[in-house]
């Protein structure tokens, strides 16, 4: 007998509704919660009905509880009822070298299949049993419930509250989707049983308390015991509840005929949703005489047939049966479900669950068969970039293989472990099978496997690790045969990134050179990339720059050919970061014309995310700061979703450098406490005394500014050369320290035709090093220097229209010009501190602003204000500040209207003002 539904009228007003928005066009992501046998499954029956009245249409997946279960499991189920899914799905990741982005795109490639499909009528999506899905499945999942609102499918998942596992881990995520509705059901009240039992046992009434108490009114334990005392069983007299409830389970199916019951344990054997299809070939029986017996079964209440789907009416049934089994029986079956499942044409989609079957099955084929459907699985799963599941796959086919198989065969799939877990984010397990492929490649004579274990880590800067990975190089080197020149190629350009991300820049670039030396040679357009990749990384310095030129003119020659899927992007990158040091804004226009068309044409998030973040270092650099902050936002939310905390992190270094321009933050400690987060490398530890002296805190910033004052003279040239000498200069302005001044100035003195920028990945532009050069040599008193460099400094910015660097100039020419002290220095540092001031004023810099408004006051306070205007004029200057008009100020003068006119016009090209309200603030502050 089927459960009537009782006790959900709340949930079903609230799923109607949503039903509504669903069918007018606007999605929304539904979670039911609760556990086995609480009524998820019952409760989205109904809602299926209810979508049916309004016509909209309805597509079920569902998860299944079984380690073979292949990624995706759940959203390919959809695909049979969403056709428009099947070739996102589809999508092969395998041979990706950036995983993340080719599993954004399919993601985003699913969201639009799923707005496809909802278009016409509205969309209900059934997802079940998600708490049994893969990380992928899940994290697709969270993709597509952020759309809703725009893509208009309305999704209801069901699930378990699991406290471990892919499912507690994005749970989180899940409730954070807006507007989403939770569903959180508990059991029956005492009410709703009665109701119940009315209708199924109108004598029984009395015992609705007791069976609450007895079930915690969970549904399903309810159903059985009220089916058993339907055939009179006096079950509430056992006290032992849950026993019962097993027991009653396997009686249900005890009283099914015995070639029912074959069928039925055989379908437990294939899992709680049953393939009709598979359970006809195990058990080698007509498809007449299978349906005949799931008929009987499903009319006994063992099984159940939802949306033509045949499933255990309840997991703990088919627990119950498949337990029940005889081991020898259990073995036998599973040989059969996984024979069966092989030979279908969905061999690959179904290859876990044929290897989990063979797992468990007996014979003398049954563990290499295992091995074999595993690591096919594994393949699988990598290609979906579901990672967790292609490490548990090879775990299982390692386990199979145990230490009778050959080292060689056992160093490809260590191999492949360590691949999958690099690419899951499990670096210290990934090193560790990296070292174990390396012991077994070495004892079984493959030198190739030395190679390519080699490569499997990259990008890391660990010392430990690091260290680790050139042994392993060393060791690949020596046995890789000389004539395999592509993967030696690699290996070298491996070395030279590792060398660089351990500070040893020479090395670095020599190795860069081999390794690009030898991809040329090769002729391999992915190992040359790799080659220009890593020689450029090693020239990201601004006296490297006619050499980067070449490197992105072939990168982009090459990334028309090369499979790897940024191919086409890195040397328009790296254009950008050319444009940005030459100051040639046209080509870093066109640089970010390009990548945004990579951008749209691949899907490619990592494209987006190079797209916005230099958007939003372009906008910053001409003052369009509202841009600029549009665009580093959306560069941050893309880099969430790619789940890489490296370019999340750099999003902070955009703030950082704002801080920097503003020059001031309100809770400087918040930033040191940040910092505190961040890898400890030079270019961040920099900052602690950059926030300290903001902060006032001038001690205890120079005795953190200590460890730096000997690196300008030590740092080789590099990634980050340019970036930390600028910032170690900028905190030896705040703090006054003249011999630091003096050897950043030194370092830069002969780069003053670039703007501040070398290579690494534009963050921001700061302007031009001639400003820098000035400030330096403002610190160290030589003021004359400092004025010729920021005329170059306004000079240059001026020409690209670096509005926030222009007034910083023009502010450093003020303070330059004071200390020089003539009574023409003095009148033009009035006119430059005016004019900073106006900018600092219009942009929001209110560190630069005080400093300008500081700087006009001791100019008057000090006496050094010369006299600018001629007497009559300063005279005029005081009336336009009583609001007087030109023809009260004649009168009041005894002057022609023209006479004053012609005043006023000398007085605004004097003080370079624009308009008499200027003026008028300028005479009020004692000019």
């Amino acid at each position: 007998m089927e459960a009537p539904l009782v006790g959900r009228n709340r949930e079903l007003a609230q799923l109607r509704a949503a039903v509504v928005s669903a069918a007018a066009g606007s999605g929304r992501l539904v979670l039911v919660i609760g556990p086995a046998g609480i009524g998820k499954t019952r409760l989205t029956s109904a809602l299926a009905d209810i979508a049916a009245d309004y016509g909209v249409p309805v597509a079920h997946g569902h998860a299944v509880d079984d380690p073979g279960m292949p990624a995706l499991w759940p959203w390919r189920r959809l695909a049979r009822r969403v056709p428009q899914l099947a070739e996102p799905l589809a999508t092969d990741m395998s041979t990706s070298r950036d995983s993340f982005s080719e599993r954004f795109r399919m993601f985003a490639e699913a969201s639009d299949a799923l707005a496809d499909a909802s278009a016409e009528s509205g969309l209900l999506v059934v997802l079940e049993d998600l708490h049994w899905a893969d990380r992928t499945s899940l994290l697709l999942l969270r993709h597509v419930a952020t759309e809703l609102a725009r893509t208009g499918p309305m999704i209801v998942v069901t699930m378990r509250d699991e406290s471990e596992g892919p499912l507690a881990e994005q749970l989180p995520e899940l409730l954070r989707v807006p507007e989403v509705l939770t569903l959180r059901l508990g059991g029956l009240s005492t009410a709703d049983i009665r109701f119940w039992l009315d209708r199924a046992l109108p004598d029984a009434g009395p015992m609705a308390d007791e069976l609450r108490t007895r079930t915690d009114g969970n549904p399903l334990f309810v159903r059985l015991l009220v089916d058993a005392m339907a055939g009179g069983a006096a079950v509430l007299a056992d006290p032992a509840a849950h026993p019962e409830i097993r027991r009653l389970a396997l009686a249900q199916a005890g009283r099914l005929d015995e070639p029912v019951r074959s069928v039925v344990e055989a379908a437990s054997v294939i899992g709680e949703q049953i393939d009709f299809g598979v359970l006809k070939g195990v058990l080698e029986m007509s498809g007449t005489d299978v349906a005949r017996a799931l008929d009987a079964a499903v009319a006994a209440g063992v099984l159940k047939l939802t949306d033509n789907r045949v499933a255990f009416a309840h997991a703990l049934i088919r627990d119950a049966v498949y337990a029940d089994l005889p081991p020898s029986q259990r073995m036998m079956l599973h040989r059969k479900v996984a024979e069966t499942l092989a030979a279908l044409e969905s061999g690959d989609s179904t290859a876990g669950l044929v290897a989990t079957h063979w797992r468990r099955a007996s014979g003398a084929r049954a563990a290499e068969e295992s091995m074999a459907w595993a690591r096919r699985a594994a393949r699988l799963a990598m290609a979906s970039a579901a990672y967790d599941d292609a490490i548990r796959m090879l775990e299982m086919a390692l386990d199979v293989a145990g230490t009778d198989r050959p080292p060689g065969v056992r160093a490809e799939l260590t191999l492949d472990l360590a691949r999958a877990e690099f690419a899951d984010g499990r670096i210290g397990p990934s090193i560790d099978n990296v070292s174990r492929t390396v012991e077994l490649a070495q004892a079984g004579n493959r030198p190739d496997l030395v190679g390519h274990a080699a490569l499997v880590v990259h990008g890391i800067g660990s010392s430990p690790l690091r260290e680790t990975i050139d042994r392993i190089c060393d060791v690949a080197l020596r046995s890789v045969p000389e004539d395999e020149i592509v993967l030696r190629a690699r290996l070298h350009a491996q070395r030279a990134l590792s060398a660089l991300n351990s500070g040893d820049n020479e090395t670095g670039r020599n190795l860069s050179a081999i390794a690009l030396e030898l991809a040329e040679q090769s002729e391999d357009s992915d190992a040359i990339l790799d080659g220009l990749h890593a020689r450029h990384s090693t020239l990201s310095s601004p006296q490297f720059l006619a050499e980067r030129r070449v490197l992105a003119r072939r990168a982009i020659e090459v990334g028309w050919v090369a499979q790897a899927p940024l191919a086409t992007l890195w040397g328009h990158v790296w254009n950008i970061d050319i444009g940005f040091q030459t100051g040639d804004l046209d080509l870093v226009d066109r640089s970010l014309a390009a990548v945004e068309q990579v951008a749209i044409n691949r899907r490619l998030p990592v494209a987006w995310w190079h797209l916005h973040r230099c958007r939003a270092a372009r906008s910053a650099l001409v003052g369009n700061f509202e841009s600029a902050t549009e665009s580093a936002e959306a560069a941050k939310e893309v880099a969430i979703q790619m789940g890489d905390v490296s370019t999340v992190g750099l999003y902070h270094a955009y703030l950082t450098q704002i801080d920097v321009l503003r020059g001031a933050v309100d809770d400087y400690q918040a930033r040191l406490a940040l910092m505190r987060t961040a890898p400890q490398i030079p270019l961040v530890r920099i900052f602690y005394p950059y926030y300290l002296a903001i902060g006032g805190e001038v001690d205890s910033a120079r005795a953190q500014f200590e460890e730096f004052r000997a690196l300008p003279d030590t740092i080789s040239l590099g990634p980050r050369w340019a970036g930390l000498l600028h910032h170690i200069g900028l905190v030896a302005v705040l703090l006054n320290d003249t011999e630091v001044a003096d050897s950043v100035y030194r370092q830069f003195r002969d780069l003053d035709e670039y703007f501040l920028c070398d290579g690494g990945g534009a963050v921001f532009c700061p302007g031009s090093v001639a400003r820098v050069l000035g400030d330096m040599a403002l610190v160290c008193g030589r003021h004359a220097d400092a004025v010729a460099h920021y005329r170059r400094a306004i000079e240059m910015e001026g020409k690209i229209g670096a509005r926030p660097f222009v007034a910083l100039s023009k502010l450093g020419l003020a303070k330059s010009l004071a200390e020089l002290g003539a009574a023409d220095d003095i009148a033009e540092a009035r006119t430059q501190a005016d004019a900073a001031a106006k900018e600092f004023r219009r942009m929001d810099l209110p560190g630069p602003l005080r400093d300008a408004d500081v700087l006009l006051a001791q100019l008057v306070s000090a006496g050094k204000a010369v006299r600018v205007l001629s007497e009559r004029e300063s005279e005029v200057a005081e009336l336009i500040a009583e609001a007087l008009s030109n023809r009260e100020i004649a009168k009041r003068l005894v002057l022609s209207e023209r006479t004053v006119e012609t005043h006023v016009r000398s007085i605004l090209g004097k003080l370079g003002f624009a308009n008499r309200t200027e003026i008028a603030a300028w005479a009020l502050r004692g000019g």
